[in-house]
């Protein structure tokens, strides 16, 4: 190899680490401006993460969304959970034609399905909210300190000879974003304290929901 090849190699090998470290500082810092701005809270986020957190579909995921991704979704969602299409549909049948409302079988319908919507709705919004802990975007950040307390099954509770075959090591393995059918597969993985800011968080494996699944 030439000398002027060997000098190129050489610098580009040296340009990569430095290239991979500004990546990452560059993402600290997105990331810590993303948390700032849902430390702001104000009207249109707390109503959407009071939703979010309660909401099946979003309670464990709305952590790692940014504050517009928060917003939007949120507010979607209360269109969708409170019975407002039904309501806005009787209302606009009724005024049009209040005899026919009152007589067509299907008014009779809408009605009830906007009884059964509200019924539902109002099992959502009072439902115990997940809190904004550990995702990506979350404020709080909490070490792997297991709570007392919560579900435990064979699926969030690994085995003692899985738990053996981590027991001298200090860090998890990357889960690279792999999903286990249970902690005894993430442990006999060298996988642990999987936090919900990472795509291998599975509430299942969560024995007491805070946010940490496969607590070593």
């Amino acid at each position: 190899m030439s000398e002027h090849k060997r000098n190129k190699t050489a610098l580009a090998n040296a340009e990569k680490p430095a290239s991979a470290e500004k990546s990452a500082r560059d993402e600290e810092i997105r990331v810590a401006v993303e948390r700032d701005r849902n430390a702001r809270g104000g009207f249109l986020l707390n109503g959407a993460v009071y939703i979010l957190s309660r909401f099946p579909f979003t309670r464990d995921r709305y952590q790692n969304w940014t504050r517009t991704k928060r917003i939007i979704i949120g507010w979607l969602l209360w269109l969708i959970v409170l019975p407002i299409i039904p309501i806005a549909l009787a209302i606009f049948w009724y005024v049009r034609d209040p005899e026919g409302f009152k007589k067509n079988p299907w008014a009779k319908a809408l009605v009830g399905l906007a009884i059964v919507w509200a019924g539902y709705a109002g099992v959502v919004v009072t439902s115990p909210a997940q809190v904004d802990c550990n995702g990506k975007y979350s404020l709080c950040q909490t070490g792997a300190n297991g709570e007392n307390g919560g579900v435990r099954n064979s699926v969030n509770t690994p085995t003692d000879e899985a738990k053996k075959r981590v027991a001298t090591q200090k860090e998890s393995n990357d889960p690279k974003g792999r999903q286990f059918k249970n902690c005894t597969e993430a442990f006999d993985n060298g996988v642990f304290n999987i936090k919900r800011s990472s795509g291998s968080y599975q509430n299942k494996l969560d024995g007491d929901n805070d946010g940490i699944a496969c607590e070593k």
